[in-house]
C-alpha cells in the first residue's frame, strides 16, 4: 500500500501544532471509544523534531526500492541507536507504506517516544490506512516504556480487536511487560492465560513477564518457581536465559538463596540439563547478589573464571553493602581491586565507604574518583567557589554564597526560598533531626542555623547514597564550622536505618529518592508521637507511592511552594503519626504507573549516556500534578493560606 508522500514538513508542522496544543484531559484511564491523542493533555515532543534535508530517493530508485531500503535502515535504527528523529526522516523520504510505518513505530518504542508514536496513528487515520498488529505493538510498546500501561493495554489489546483483529502472542507479551512494570502482577497472570489459548502458545517472554511480575510481591517467588517449572517440564515455550534470570532474581529478592544456587548449578553443568541453556552474566549476578557474601564473593570469581562476568559495578556494590551488614570492611576494600572498569569504580566506592563507615572508619574517596567524576563537576565548582569568597566559620555567609551560585553559576537543586522557610519553621529546639538526601550539605546547614537561633543544642545526620557529593558536603560543613552539629553518612538510607545506629528522630526530612520515601519511612516506623516528617519534591518530580503511604495513617499537610530559582510549583509534606496500626491502602494503578515513569526517568539521568532532557521532567509534572491536586482536594488538604504564609 503505497502513495505519493507528504513532505517533512508537513508532518512537522503537525507535530509542532499538537506539541503546544493543549488537547483534553492528561489523566486518561482508558477507554474503547477515545484515540490516545485525545488524551495526550499538554503535549509535548520528547525533544525537537530536526529538519534534515533529506534527497528523495526515488530520483536514484523505483518507488519499491526505495521503501526496500528505507524500510531496512529504519529496521537497522531499531537494533542500534533507536534515533526516532533519523527514522521520521527516512519515513518521510520517499513513497510509504504501512510496514514503513511499521518499522518507525518500533523505533519510537525503542526510545519511549510514545506521543511522536501517536502522531503516527494520526497520521495513518488521516490517510484511512487501518494498521495492523504489527503498528498496534509497535504503538503499545511505545507507551509500554514511558510508563502508559492503560494507553499499552488499549493499544495492544483493545484498539486491535475493535478492529476485528486478533492480538497476536507479541501483543500478549508487550501487554504484560507493560502490567509488570506497575507491579500489577493479577493482571499479569491473567494475561498470560489468555495468551496459552492463542493458536502459538504464550512465548518464552510472556513467561519471563509473569515470572518478574510474580517476583516483585511478598511470597511471588513460588509462582515464579512455580511458572519456571512449567516451562521445564513441558518444554514449550523453549525456555530460555532470560526466563531464568528473571526466575534466579524473583528468588534472590525472597533471599532463596539455597535455590537459587541450586539452580544456577544444575544449568551450569550442561552435563545435568536436558536443555541448551547457559547462564550468562546477569544469572550470575543474581545467585550472588542473593547469597551470604562470602558465597556470594565465590559466585562472582568464578563467574570471572568463565568469563561470564563483564566488569560492572553492580554486583561488587551489593557485595560491598552485605560485607558492610556484616562489618567487613577489609574484604569490601579488597573489592576495588577486582576488574571493575576505572569510570565505574565510584559506583563500588560508594558501598565500600559504607563498609567502612558503619564498621567506625571514617573514609573518603580517592583523589581520581572525586576529581574524575566530570558529570559531577558542578559540586566541586561550588566548593571552589566558596572557599574563594567565605570566611571560614561564617554559616550565614557560606549558606548566602551557595544561593548566589546558584543564582549566577550553576542552578542547584537545594532548599532555597519557601522550602528553605518552611523546613525552618518546623524545628524546635534540642531537635535530632534525620536528613535523608544530603546532596551538598546545604539543607543541613540552614537546620544547624536554626538550631542556634533556637538556643543551640539538637543534632543532624544526613544520609547521602553518592560518596563524592558526601565529600563536598563535608567539606563545606567544616569550612562552615559545623562540623560537632552534623554527621554526613555516606549509604543507602535503608542501609543505616536497619543498622539502628541512627538513632530515634524527632524529624525526619525526606529528600532523597521518591519511590523509597514510603519504604524507609516504614523502616522507621513506630515514631515518636511528636515526630515530624517533612517530604519534599512530593510533587515535581513526584512521590505518589509516599501519599498512597501516608494517606489515613498520618496527619498530613500539604504545601504548595516554588522550587528555589525556578517558576515550577512543588509541594513539601509535612506529617505527624497518627493510626499507624492502620494497614496501607492498596495503591491505584494510576500511581503505580506514575511511580514507574518517574523511576525511570531518574535512572535514566543518572546515566552518563543517559537521554533525558529537561522536557521529559515537564511533560511527566503535566500528566501527574493534576492526578494529585485532585487526590489532595478530595481530602481537603490543599491549603493557599500556607502558601500565603511562606511567600
Amino acid at each position: 500500500m503505497a502513495s505519493k508522500w507528504p513532505s517533512l514538513a508537513g508532518f512537522a508542522s503537525r507535530l509542532s501544532r499538537v506539541c503546544y496544543a493543549r488537547r483534553g484531559r492528561s489523566d486518561w484511564v482508558g477507554g474503547r471509544n477515545r484515540s490516545p491523542t485525545d488524551a495526550l493533555g499538554p503535549v509535548r515532543s520528547e525533544s525537537p523534531l530536526p529538519s534534515p534535508r533529506v534527497q528523495s530517493e526515488e530520483s536514484h530508485h523505483g518507488p519499491e526500492e526505495s521503501l526496500r531500503r528505507r524500510t531496512s535502515a529504519i529496521a537497522r535504527l531499531r537494533r542500534n541507536s533507536g534515533d526516532w528523529e533519523r527514522a521520521l526522516s527516512l519515513l518521510f523520504a520517499g513513497p510509504q507504506d504501512l510496514v514503513l510505518f511499521s518499522a518507525a513505530a518500533s523505533v519510537c518504542a525503542k526510545a519511549s517516544a510514545w506521543r511522536v508514536s501517536s502522531l503516527l496513528l494520526d497520521e495513518l487515520s488521516m490517510r484511512s490506512w487501518p494498521p495492523d498488529v504489527v503498528f498496534w505493538s509497535s504503538l503499545g510498546s511505545a507507551y509500554s516504556g514511558a510508563g502508559k500501561w492503560q494507553l499499552a493495554l488499549w493499544a495492544l489489546l483493545e484498539a486491535p480487536r475493535a478492529a476485528h483483529l486478533e492480538p497476536n502472542v507479541v501483543s500478549y507479551s508487550s501487554a504484560m511487560t507493560a502490567c509488570e512494570r506497575v507491579s500489577l502482577w493479577e493482571m499479569v497472570l491473567n494475561l498470560l492465560v489468555e495468551a496459552e489459548q492463542l493458536p502459538e502458545k504464550a512465548n518464552a517472554f510472556s513467561y519471563s513477564s509473569a515470572i518478574v511480575a510474580c517476583g516483585q510481591v511478598e511470597s511471588g517467588w513460588q509462582r515464579a518457581l512455580a511458572l519456571w517449572s512449567q516451562m521445564i517440564s513441558a518444554s514449550q515455550p523453549s525456555p530460555n536465559v532470560v526466563a531464568f534470570n528473571a526466575t534466579l532474581t524473583a528468588l534472590e529478592r525472597a533471599t532463596c538463596w539455597q535455590l537459587a544456587c541450586s539452580l544456577l548449578e544444575q544449568f551450569e553443568d550442561q552435563t545435568r540439563s536436558n536443555l541448551p541453556l547457559t547462564p550468562d552474566a546477569l544469572s550470575y549476578s543474581a545467585v550472588a547478589t542473593a547469597c551470604p557474601w562470602p558465597l556470594g564473593l565465590w559466585w562472582l570469581l568464578r563467574a570471572r573464571e568463565k568469563r561470564e562476568l563483564k566488569a560492572g559495578p553492580g554486583p561488587w556494590s551489593c557485595l560491598a553493602r552485605k560485607m558492610g551488614h556484616d562489618r567487613a570492611w577489609q574484604e569490601a576494600l579488597q573489592l576495588l581491586s577486582g576488574p571493575i572498569e576505572g569510570d565505574r569504580l565510584g559506583e563500588v566506592w560508594c558501598s565500600v565507604m559504607w563498609a567502612m563507615e558503619v564498621s567506625g572508619f571514617t573514609s573518603e574517596p580517592p583523589f581520581r574518583v572525586r576529581r574524575d567524576r566530570v558529570h559531577q563537576s558542578k559540586e566541586f565548582s561550588l566548593l571552589d567557589f566558596i572557599v574563594t569568597r567565605v570566611p571560614r566559620g561564617d554559616l550565614s555567609a557560606l549558606l548566602a554564597t551557595v544561593k548566589r551560585f546558584a543564582g549566577e553559576k550553576e542552578w542547584l537543586k537545594v532548599a532555597g526560598g519557601s522550602k528553605a522557610r518552611l523546613l525552618q519553621a518546623v524545628l524546635r529546639p534540642g531537635d535530632r533531626i534525620l536528613e535523608l538526601g544530603c546532596f551538598v550539605g546545604f539543607s543541613a546547614l540552614l537546620m544547624v542555623q536554626r538550631l542556634r537561633r533556637l538556643g543551640g543544642g539538637g543534632k543532624v545526620i544526613t544520609c547521602e547514597v553518592n560518596a563524592v557529593s558526601a565529600f563536598v558536603a563535608r567539606e563545606l560543613i567544616r569550612w562552615a564550622g559545623a562540623e560537632a552539629e552534623i554527621e554526613v553518612r555516606v549509604g543507602l538510607a535503608g542501609d543505616w536505618i536497619a543498622t539502628g545506629q541512627l538513632g530515634v528522630p524527632d524529624v525526619v526530612i525526606l529528600d532523597h529518592r521518591g519511590a523509597r520515601y514510603h519504604e524507609d519511612l516504614l523502616a522507621l516506623e513506630p515514631m515518636r508521637e511528636h515526630a515530624r516528617i517533612i517530604a519534599d519534591n512530593v510533587l515535581s518530580p513526584g512521590a505518589p507511592l509516599f501519599l498512597n503511604f501516608v494517606d489515613g495513617r498520618y496527619a498530613i499537610a500539604i504545601h504548595e511552594v516554588d522550587e528555589f530559582l525556578r517558576a515550577r510549583a512543588d509541594w513539601v509534606v509535612t506529617c505527624s503519626p497518627r493510626l499507624l496500626h492502620r494497614p496501607v491502602q492498596p495503591v491505584p494503578g494510576e500511581f503505580l504507573g506514575f511511580a514507574a515513569e518517574i523511576d525511570r526517568l531518574c535512572w535514566r539521568s543518572s546515566l552518563k549516556a543517559g537521554r533525558v532532557q529537561r522536557q521529559d521532567w515537564v511533560d511527566l509534572e503535566e500528566q501527574l500534578s493534576p492526578v494529585l491536586h485532585q487526590w489532595a482536594s478530595k481530602r481537603g488538604l490543599l491549603s493557599w493560606k500556607r502558601r500565603e504564609l511562606l511567600h
